[in-house]
């Protein structure tokens, strides 16, 4: 048995979990990286850092800063589609290590409005970002963030979609968490069990009683806005 070996089988149990981890994560990140464009160069990336005079973009901190990916790249081949994302020159800036993780696969406009001021990010400095990220895909900003929420709608309806499909197709029924869920998230329903749904789950769906169950949470959901 050779040297390295060795030194593998006597790794405590919580550092083989860790690298085990780690590999599955390098492993998950080299598949994405096949679905998007990856084009990014390490010039691409000095004129990016340069850009930013090496501070986070979002705060002008100095310390701890990382290269972040604006739209998740987990978000994949659908970023890819509606021209957003990748491991491209456009979707790159840098960031507090703090902000990037904090941020992690968030829409990050959602992000912004729920943690920005907790970060200690300002409106100004925010616009301006969007403004130079916007800029280098060629978009406005109203363009860029129409697709970023696009984007992620559709990403939050097959996220949905292949839980609910997966459920019929073990013999469970409709939830009305799943109901719940999708209407908190805005999905349209029918056009998403009629697009993205499976033949049972389609069936589902056209059941009076899912129907009704829609509909009482719906107005269960309406109500509650309201008050």
């Amino acid at each position: 048995m050779n040297n390295l070996m060795l030194n593998v089988l006597m790794l405590k149990p919580y550092f083989l979990k860790e690298l085990g981890a780690a590999m599955k994560s390098n492993y998950k990140r080299e598949q994405i990286l096949k679905e998007v464009p990856n084009s990014l160069s390490q010039n691409e990336v000095e004129l990016i850092l340069n850009h930013f005079k090496n501070e986070c973009a979002l705060t002008g901190k100095y310390h701890q800063v990382s290269l972040d990916h604006f739209i998740p790249l987990n978000w994949g081949s659908t970023a890819h589609k509606y021209a957003i994302g990748g491991n491209t020159y456009a979707n790159i800036i840098p960031l507090d290590r703090s902000i990037n993780s904090s941020k992690n696969a968030h829409n990050p406009f959602i992000w912004f409005e729920r943690y920005g001021e907790k970060h200690g990010i300002s409106i100004e400095r925010w616009h301006s970002a969007i403004q130079y990220i916007a800029e280098k895909h060629g978009m406005s900003v109203f363009e860029y963030k129409n697709r970023v929420y696009a984007c992620y709608s559709e990403i939050l309806a097959v996220r949905w979609i292949t839980h609910v499909n997966s459920r019929i197709e073990l013999g469970a029924s409709i939830h009305f968490v799943d109901i719940r869920n999708a209407l908190i998230m805005n999905l349209n329903i029918p056009v998403v069990v009629e697009t993205l749904g499976s033949i049972e789950t389609k069936n589902a769906f056209l059941d009076q009683q899912t129907i009704d169950l829609v509909n009482q949470l719906k107005a269960k959901l309406e109500k509650d806005t309201k008050d």
